[in-house]
């Protein structure tokens, strides 16, 4: 079969095309006139498969423009696939179809495991929908709640600090700056380590794995968590292999009598737990409770890991005390992580740990080893945020605000109806029940469908759990829309008169 002929004649563009889709489209650069010129033609085919285009030169010549701008175009048409560059011969016109992704079979978008049950709704929750109407379920604030400008004036400092830093690899433990400005944060809360026995990692959620790689990596091993707690933790924990038992969490903390029970029971090798704003309760371990666990850590020689994400939530001044396990402990049993996804925005996946020497070794060894270096720039950026004060002056206002939101968000439910056990005193979150026999799964698949995202209580409870009237309530997306009245009214409900 005879290979296909192309032409040998250069084609012509000309100023006057450019005119045209300038006027068609009066914000389009030189680049993007030039780029949208050449593409048309391959599009339509007027240019067939292999076509020789005319050099950077002489398109620049006959289009009035620079070298520059067309050597510019060329590179966006080679990078759609529309255009083909052959070194020492010119650029050469291709096929369209190199430009489309291949064709996938149609699928839903969520398939498998993380279509159906607790997996399904943790997948919801964390999931970037546009489309939705309101996101009360979501674990993070509305956008207009972050300080956009902190984060564009740090990386702007990084950026003119010259971009040297990312021609070589983190510290493994993370930026050097960075730790010793965590080592002064952990000082605040009453946690007395060095800068050494701190790791920075990509979230809370990366700590927390590391932990487990490290010290219950065997399948089988029996850990203890919480009832209700943060679904991405179960998910975690399951995914390493680990046997899972729950505690019961009361306003308070842990069960203590049923949390010894299941130690003598199953002789767990560790607990995870948050002391301070649990999610989704956002309610505090009280001091009493604090030194029981660490004395059943102790008799029973568990390790604890403490996630204190959402700990800079927590006000200067609080009425009740707040008693961090890793302030109690000191870091003999307790590895502390934390995180400023919460706070600075998810896109921002910056967290830390902080352990005793002993373990730091070990756990630094297993970070190594799965990401060899965190993120130069992210880590660099954090510092700044940090070291200026200005990420102070931030949670300072995501305090204020949501203390303003949170009595307007606790009324606003109790006059539909709903029930809020324990008001905590700060944090995101309320749990509320709908009332008593309503399954909170089937309320939120109905709200959904009208474009409004509940976090139900079953991806935070233990799966054998009947069906729970309870759902997790953002304060900061609640106070932010519409939602409330949406759901008042699919549950047939009328709102009470304000007292």
């Amino acid at each position: 079969m005879a290979a296909p002929r192309f032409s040998t004649a250069l084609p012509r563009f000309e100023r006057s095309m450019l005119e045209e889709i300038s006027r068609a489209n009066p914000s389009a650069s030189l680049v993007e006139q030039i780029f949208q010129l050449l593409a048309g033609s391959i599009q339509t085919s007027s240019l067939s498969v292999g076509t020789k285009l005319p050099s950077v030169r002489t398109l620049a010549r006959d289009c009035e423009v620079s070298s520059d701008t067309v050597a510019r175009a060329y590179e966006k048409l080679v990078a759609h696939g529309l255009v083909e560059a052959r070194r020492g011969s010119g650029y050469f016109a291709r096929a369209p179809g190199h430009m489309a992704l291949p064709r996938l079979a149609s699928r839903p978008a969520l398939s498998g495991q993380l279509t159906a049950g607790s997996s399904r709704w943790r997948t919801m929750l964390v999931k970037h929908d546009q489309n939705l109407k309101s996101r009360t379920g979501s674990g993070s604030f509305p956008e207009s709640w972050y300080d956009a400008e902190l984060l564009a004036s740090a990386l702007r400092t990084t950026l003119r600090q010259g971009m040297r830093c990312t021609a070589d690899y983190s510290d493994f433990k993370g930026y050097v700056p960075l730790r010793q400005q965590l080592h002064v944060k952990l000082q605040e809360i009453g946690v007395l380590t060095d800068a050494d026995n701190i790791l920075v990692t990509a979230g809370a959620m990366e700590a927390i794995h590391l932990a487990c790689q490290t010290f219950v990596a065997i399948a089988g091993t029996p850990v203890l968590i919480e009832d209700p707690c943060p679904p991405l933790l179960t998910e975690r924990l399951l995914s390493t292999g680990l046997e899972i038992y729950r505690v019961t969490r009361h306003a308070d903390g842990p069960d203590i009598d049923q949390m010894r029970a299941l130690c003598e029971k199953h002789a767990p090798r560790a607990f995870f737990c948050s002391a301070v704003l649990h999610n989704p309760t956002s309610m505090n371990i009280a001091p009493h409770k604090a030194f029981q666990i660490l004395r059943l850590a102790e008799e029973f020689d568990m390790f604890i890991v403490e996630d204190d994400t959402y700990g800079d939530l927590i006000p200067r001044a609080t009425v009740t005390p707040v008693s961090r396990l890793a302030t109690l402990d000191q870091l003999k049993r307790v590895i502390y992580v934390g995180s400023f996804s919460k706070t600075l925005g998810p896109g921002l996946r910056m967290g830390f740990l902080a352990a005793s020497p002993e373990r730091i070794d070990y756990l630094t060894t297993y970070r190594v080893v799965q990401g060899v270096s965190g993120s130069v720039l992210s880590e660099r950026m954090l510092y700044k945020a940090l070291s200026g004060g200005e990420y102070r002056r931030h949670c300072e206002q995501l305090r204020n605000r949501l203390a303003e939101a949170r009595p307007v968000v606790v009324e606003e439910l109790q006059r539909w109806g709903f029930i809020v056990d324990h008001v905590p005193e700060a944090g995101m979150f309320l749990w509320a029940s709908l009332g008593d026999g309503v399954n909170s799964v089937q309320v939120a698949e109905r709200m959904l469908e009208l474009g409004h995202l509940l976090a139900p209580a079953q991806p935070f409870i233990s799966g054998a759990a009947p069906a729970s009237p309870y759902v997790r309530i953002n304060v900061a997306q609640a106070f932010e829309s519409s939602m409330l009245p949406t759901l008042g009214k699919a549950l047939g409900r009328t709102i009470k008169p304000r007292r």
